[in-house]
């Protein structure tokens, strides 16, 4: 009888692991494998070879060899916001006229441009930290959220320059998705879009300098000089790049993620010189990936652009630094060099006949 019994208790006992290993196991695939997301099979990088020159032995590769995704950041100083930084809400947009140029930043690289009469949003995280992988891949964010999903309008056109988990957010894809009309994206990404249930006829794929045309608007990638990964074990396995989006009006280049390189000069050579050109401030790690405020105004001056506008701050604090030094450093470094920067505040949309007047220094007064 005993020994019937603790039968019994050793199979009760086994039952209750086994049921909350399937519930372990079903956590671990909904809240860190899906939104990881599916990288390009075998089949499909073995097209990277005939799509890409930057693609061999497996993987992407920048231009110029620039060592590995590793690296110290330079220690300037830590300081966070005694508050959420404050951004103004974009409760209702507008629709824009089919020759006018309208930018909001949405904090860290997020934008949200209006061109050509379409919509069109720039690698958004419009999700809040607190789900399990978000907890893991990014820092508590310390800034208000602009825009709210459930206000977001329809968007013609969405842009992703990599697979970064602070470029591309499973969590935002996942509810804009049904308001979006066309994804553009380098080669690779298309294949964690697809994981998370994008349809596979709305994603543009690009190499370097490829270009599509949509609704009378060009978005070509252009090169950078960064690297991909959501995780050690598939760093390189997608492309990286900027956005140069331009109309027979306007024009507006996006650096993505890039250290300072001979992009930027083949780029006007190219493409001509942009209206507005959003800038990697990030002073991230590794250097070579990232620009210092003296990079970003060469870059400028090789690139030709009117005006720069510091991206890649205000949102998450990722390096011993100050949590306003890239806008305020560039702003200092840019004085110096003749190059004129606009400072717009987080979610303001401001027209680009209006960008002389984005100037001032808010975030002194956000400290």
């Amino acid at each position: 009888m005993k020994k019937h019994k603790a039968l019994k208790n050793i199979i009760a006992i086994l039952l209750v692991l086994l049921i909350l290993g399937c519930i372990g196991a079903f956590a671990f695939y909904k809240y860190f494998t899906v939104p990881v997301g599916k990288y390009p099979d075998k089949a499909r990088a073995a097209e990277f070879v005939k799509l890409s020159e930057q693609y061999s032995d497996g993987q992407f590769h920048n231009a110029d060899d620039v060592g590995s995704a590793a690296g110290a950041v330079n220690m300037n100083g830590f300081k966070k916001p005694e508050k959420l930084i404050p951004a103004e809400k974009i409760d209702a947009l507008e629709p824009a006229a089919k020759d006018e140029l309208n930018i909001g930043w949405l904090g860290h690289s997020s934008a949200l441009v209006q061109i050509g009469g379409d919509n069109v949003l720039i690698d958004p995280i419009l999700t809040t930290s607190g789900k399990p992988l978000q907890l893991y891949s990014l820092p508590a964010r310390i800034s208000e959220m602009p825009l709210d999903i459930d206000n977001l309008p329809d968007i013609g056109v969405l842009c992703i320059s990599h697979d970064h988990f602070d470029h591309l957010d499973y969590g935002t894809i996942t509810a804009v998705d049904s308001k979006v009309s066309d994804y553009v994206v380098p080669l690779g990404v298309d294949s964690l879009l697809v994981g998370w249930g994008v349809d596979r006829q709305k994603i543009h794929t690009l190499g370097w300098w490829g270009n599509v045309e949509l609704r009378g608007v060009t978005y070509t990638l252009t090169p950078a000089q960064h690297y991909s990964g959501r995780f050690a074990g598939k760093q390189y396995k997608t492309l990286w790049g900027g956005f140069y989006i331009a109309d027979s009006s306007h024009s507006l280049y996006f650096t993505g993620d890039s250290g300072y390189c001979d992009a930027f000069a083949e780029i006007y050579d190219r493409l001509g010189a942009p209206e507005v050109m959003l800038a990697d401030a990030g002073q991230d790690a590794p250097a070579w990936s990232h620009m210092s405020p003296e990079e970003i105004t060469k870059a400028a001056q090789d690139v030709h652009a009117q005006y720069i506008i510091p991206v890649h701050w205000g949102a998450y604090l990722y390096s011993d630094y100050d949590w306003y030094k890239p806008a305020d450093d560039v702003v200092k470094q840019a004085e110096v060099d003749g190059i004129a920067v606009a400072t717009p505040k987080l979610g303001h949309i401001f027209s680009f006949d209006d960008i002389a007047n984005e100037n001032t220094h808010w975030w002194e007064e956000a400290e």
